[in-house]
């Protein structure tokens, strides 16, 4: 698994833009946010490339990971920030905290949840740890590009630190009733002449977009503040709008 080799997955996503996404968390917890926001959850934090920015901002974070080898490369990597952050070992689907939070977000599609008891458990454990008034930030999660209709494809090739990744991610439909797919994800690594090759399937279920607004009205803890494309709070996503990297923002009542 690449998430077992943390320096690969972070060369295979340096693509992104970490300043700008830390901004856009801060600014969509001053213009959204019923409560003061000092301490900040990241599900699936991996090797949690935006600690140093947030703490930065004036935020407390603790990341949430399944993966040891993930969390061991994080803790090494930011142990000079202050204040110190902090990770948890734990599965997404159930998990508890002795602390609690202000603010929550889980990034690129990484909610991998295969079954509505699933979705309830994890809602659930948010639910106990996030404060009223706090934002529950879900980026990708809910797929408004229906991967039980499509198939995707997407490639491409980086390189940082003399490390070449070459990716190749797909989707195949898996069971159309019960919207489960999986993503095919192939990686190779040339590591100064040194080559890898990962392959990854994971199964998913797919969320869309009615789906999720009947989950979450059907609950009594949660609100839908709003659903915005490609990380832009002047582009709410309609009916009629074609999506690039959905958001959606929830509230804990």
């Amino acid at each position: 698994m690449l998430y077992d080799y943390p320096e690969y997955y972070e060369v295979a996503f340096s693509f992104r833009d970490i300043p700008r996404e830390a901004h856009f968390l801060d600014d969509c917890i001053r213009e959204l946010s019923k409560r003061k926001v000092n301490h900040i959850l990241e599900i699936a934090c991996g090797h949690a490339p935006h600690v140093e920015q947030l703490s930065l901002l004036g935020y407390r974070y603790t990341g949430l990971d399944i993966n040891r080898n993930m969390l061991d490369y994080a803790i090494y990597k930011w142990k000079d920030i202050k204040p110190i952050p902090i990770f948890i070992e734990e599965d997404m689907v159930s998990f508890s905290s002795n602390e609690s939070y202000d603010f929550a977000y889980v990034l690129l599609g990484s909610l991998y949840l295969n079954s509505l008891d699933e979705m309830q458990s994890h809602f659930d454990s948010i639910s106990k740890v996030l404060n009223s008034g706090g934002l529950y930030f879900l980026d990708w999660c809910v797929q408004f590009h229906d991967p039980l209709k499509d198939s995707e494809n997407n490639s491409y090739s980086l390189e940082k630190d003399g490390i070449i990744i070459e990716s190749d991610f797909n989707i195949k439909l898996l069971d159309h009733e019960n919207q489960m797919y999986e993503e095919i994800w192939t990686v190779n690594v040339n590591d100064h002449g040194r080559h890898k090759k990962f392959n990854m399937i994971e199964r998913n279920k797919a969320i869309l977009p009615e789906e999720f607004r009947k989950f979450i009205k059907n609950r009594t803890d949660f609100e839908i503040v709003g659903m915005w494309g490609d990380w832009n709070l002047n582009q709410p996503i309609t009916d009629h709008n074609e999506v690039s990297r959905p958001i959606i923002i929830i509230r804990k009542i």
